[in-house]
């Protein structure tokens, strides 16, 4: 059987911002939740990535695109190769969708 996670008590265990704490797998993905606060940094990922704001407000700006400004509830897919910026001035909180093998191999960390 599985076990019932609570996103509530996930959330107060985030203490650092953009910390991954993950809710779940589904075969070779996973979901994550973490607490935007700042800004994190300019970067991309081999692989597509989903966001689904929870609670606040989030942007991620993209090179020679638009800012997208992601409200509660608000989704959006960042595609593999953009490079990106996800912030949050105000904090907020963000259930991701994405690969677990990301995390075995280093994000492009770039420069801007």
């Amino acid at each position: 059987m599985s076990s019932i996670v609570s996103i509530d008590e996930l959330a107060n265990l985030l203490t650092v911002p953009f910390m991954h704490l993950e809710v779940g797998q589904v075969n070779d993905h996973a979901a994550y939740l973490l607490q935007f606060k700042g800004e994190s940094h300019w970067h991309r990922h081999t692989q597509d990535e989903m966001y689904i704001v929870l609670e606040g407000e989030v942007q991620i700006e993209f090179h020679n695109q638009p800012t997208a400004v992601l409200k509660k509830h608000d989704t959006v897919v960042v595609r593999a190769y953009t490079t990106h910026n996800p912030k949050s001035q105000n904090g907020a909180l963000v259930l991701m969708f994405k690969p677990k093998e990301m995390f075995q191999v280093h994000d492009m960390e770039l420069g801007g």
